[in-house]
């Protein structure tokens, strides 16, 4: 069982670097709800800080990084360093959400595509936040919770590929009263990030139900 066992100032580091990467998410989620409320400065305020969340993140990165090297040799190190890398994909894609919506007059847009990104952004938020909670549980040695709640998000993922296409067809509908043509193509890449965030959510949850299902293997 020492393959699974985690140090306790690297757990510590990891969680928090979990949670610096939901709080971009997060964020950028309030953002728009902000600009659904008519409160523009706020909402670039909240994108603002979402984008300097990432610099935080990466710092806590970099460090967890540095100390793999020294306390986690085999087994566990290189798979944290995966995991690593793949939460850095959602943090990545976050801050382009972010950047993004600072970009475009975004209360322009028809109410219904408005529904749909604000729906993309509250799966994106759902299944990154689920990360912070299974992260946590395998910590804990709780691999029969990691492998239940690791479905969850592949089902939010499965709901957000969804509100990806209805958005897509939304853009087609009202494509001809948006007068400029590069705010379709921004809105277009809106969407696809954050469904992306989505996907890149399931996809670390599925490589830490991997890493449950082996630990338990070991018991």
């Amino acid at each position: 069982m020492e393959y699974c066992e985690f140090e306790s100032s690297l757990s510590n580091e990891l969680l928090k670097y979990v949670r610096a990467v939901v709080n971009i998410v997060k964020l950028s989620n309030e953002g728009i709800k902000l600009l659904e409320e008519f409160r523009t400065a706020e909402a670039m305020e909240s994108f603002t800080k979402g984008i300097h969340e990432d610099t935080v993140a990466d710092e806590i990165r970099r460090n967890l990084l540095i100390k793999l090297q020294d306390l986690h040799p085999g087994f566990m190190r290189e798979r944290i360093s995966t995991l690593l890398r793949r939460l850095d994909l959602i943090a990545e894609q976050s801050k382009e959400v972010a950047r993004n919506m600072t970009l475009f007059p975004y209360l322009e847009l028809p109410g219904e595509i408005k529904n749909a990104v604000d729906e993309l952004s509250g799966k994106a938020y759902e299944s990154v936040s689920k990360l912070y909670e299974i992260t946590s549980l395998l910590i804990n040695h709780k691999y029969n919770e990691v492998v239940e709640e690791a479905y969850r998000i592949e089902v939010t993922e499965e709901d957000a590929d969804k509100i990806l296409i209805r958005g897509r067809q939304l853009l087609v509908k009202y494509g001809s009263m948006i007068k400029n043509p590069a705010i379709i193509l921004m809105v277009d890449k809106l969407i696809e990030s954050l469904e992306g965030i989505t996907d890149f959510a399931e996809d670390a949850s599925d490589y830490l139900r991997t890493l449950a299902l082996y630990c338990r293997g070991l018991k």
